[in-house]
C-alpha cells in the first residue's frame, strides 16, 4: 500500500515539474490575448464598428483555438486568420457591432476556447452605445481599393432626428492623412442633414488603412460620434521578389565560400515609368555592386554582384531602394549562407 502511494506521489510530482510556470498560474491564457475589453463607445445606428483582437502563442507548445464566440447577436466575431499557432505566432480576430438591428446600451463578450496546451477560455467583455437618433450613409468612410498617389474623396450623410437647433460643432481628423468638408444640407424641424466630404491624401503610405474620425456634437451625455475610414492602398511600384536567396554563378542553392562571386537580379514593376535613383544596405555595403539603368521605365531590373564576405555562417540582409522623386523607399531581402 505503500509503495503505490509513493508511486502515485512520483508520478503527480513528475507531472508538476514537466508543466511549464505559464500553466501554474490562473488562466494561463488569459495574457495570450491582448484585449482585456471592448469599449466601442457610442456608435450611430448603421455605422460600422469593428474592433480587432490578438492572439499571440506566447507559450514553448503549438496553441489550438478550437472555438469562439460572442454571447449575443448584437456582437459578431470573425474566424481568426488561423486555428493553429506555433510559438511566436499570432493571428486576429474581428468584432463587428451590429448598429442596424440593436440598438441602446448593449453589454456583451467574446469567448475564446483552448483545448491545445491545455484547455481555457478567455472571455473578453464587449460594450457599447448605439444610437438611434444619428444614422451613417454609407455606414463608413470606405474608398476601396486606391493606386498609391492617386488619393481619393468619398462623401457621408449624417442624418440626426431629435433637437431641431442640434448641431455638429466639429470634425475630428485623427493624422494628416486625412482631411474633409462638413456641410449642412438640411434642417427642417428636429431632421437635420449634414455631408461631410472626406479626402484621402494621395501620399498616404501602401496597404491597409484603418482610422476613425470623430463627429463632436453639441449632446451634452454622448457628444462624440466615431465614424470608421477604410481604404486598401496598392503600390504603385512592386518588387516582384521581395525575398532573394543567393545562388552560386551555376544557380545552385547552396552555401557560398568566403571571396566567391555571384550575380544577384532584383525586379521592380511599377504602373508607370519610374527611375531607380540607389540600392543600398547598412551591414554589407562591400559585398554588393549595384548595375542599373538610367532610363525610366515601367520594368527596372537590378543586377548585382555579390561577393561573399570571409564571416562564415548564415547572413540576412535588408536592402534599400530610393526611388527618384519620392521620399518613401522599398526594401526587400537578400539571404544566404557562407562556409569554408
Amino acid at each position: 500500500m505503500l509503495g503505490n502511494i509513493c508511486r502515485s506521489t512520483v508520478v503527480v510530482m513528475g507531472l508538476i515539474l514537466v508543466s511549464p510556470s505559464l500553466f501554474a498560474q490562473g488562466n494561463w491564457a488569459d495574457r495570450l490575448v491582448d484585449k482585456k475589453k471592448l469599449e466601442f463607445g457610442v456608435i450611430a445606428t448603421g455605422a460600422e464598428a469593428v474592433q480587432v483582437v490578438t492572439i499571440e502563442n506566447l507559450t514553448q507548445a503549438t496553441l489550438h483555438i478550437s472555438s469562439w464566440t460572442t454571447a449575443c447577436r448584437c456582437a459578431e466575431a470573425s474566424a481568426p486568420g488561423k486555428t493553429l499557432l506555433q510559438p511566436g505566432e499570432k493571428t486576429f480576430i474581428e468584432v463587428r457591432m451590429n448598429t442596424r438591428s440593436f440598438k441602446g446600451q448593449r453589454d456583451t463578450s467574446l469567448s475564446i476556447y483552448f483545448d491545445s496546451p491545455q484547455f481555457a477560455e478567455v472571455r473578453v467583455p464587449i460594450s457599447a452605445y448605439i444610437r438611434t437618433d444619428i444614422v451613417f450613409e454609407p455606414s463608413s468612410v470606405d474608398f476601396g481599393s486606391l493606386d498609391f498617389l492617386s488619393g481619393g474623396k468619398k462623401t457621408v450623410r449624417i442624418a440626426y432626428a431629435g433637437r431641431p437647433d442640434w448641431n455638429i460643432r466639429d470634425v475630428k481628423f485623427p493624422g494628416r492623412d486625412l482631411t474633409g468638408k462638413l456641410t449642412e444640407v438640411s434642417r427642417v424641424g428636429g431632421n437635420v442633414v449634414y455631408d461631410l466630404e472626406v479626402t484621402l491624401d494621395p501620399k498616404t503610405k501602401p496597404g491597409r488603412f484603418r482610422d476613425i474620425i470623430t463627429l463632436v456634437t453639441d449632446d451634452a451625455a454622448h457628444p462624440n460620434v466615431p465614424l470608421i475610414t477604410l481604404a486598401t492602398v496598392v503600390p504603385d511600384i512592386r518588387i516582384t521578389t521581395p525575398d532573394i536567396a543567393v545562388r552560386n554563378s551555376k544557380g545552385q542553392l547552396v552555401p557560398l565560400k568566403p571571396g566567391e562571386t555571384t550575380i544577384v537580379k532584383v525586379i521592380l514593376q511599377g504602373n508607370k515609368p519610374f527611375l531607380i535613383q540607389d540600392v543600398d544596405c547598412q551591414q554589407m555595403q562591400d559585398c554588393f555592386e549595384v548595375k542599373m539603368s538610367e532610363k525610366e521605365n515601367k520594368l527596372q531590373i537590378v543586377e548585382m554582384k555579390f561577393t561573399a564576405p570571409e564571416k562564415v555562417g548564415k547572413f540576412s540582409e535588408e536592402m534599400i531602394v530610393k526611388i527618384q522623386g519620392r521620399e518613401d523607399v522599398l526594401k526587400f531581402n537578400v539571404s544566404g549562407s557562407i562556409a569554408n
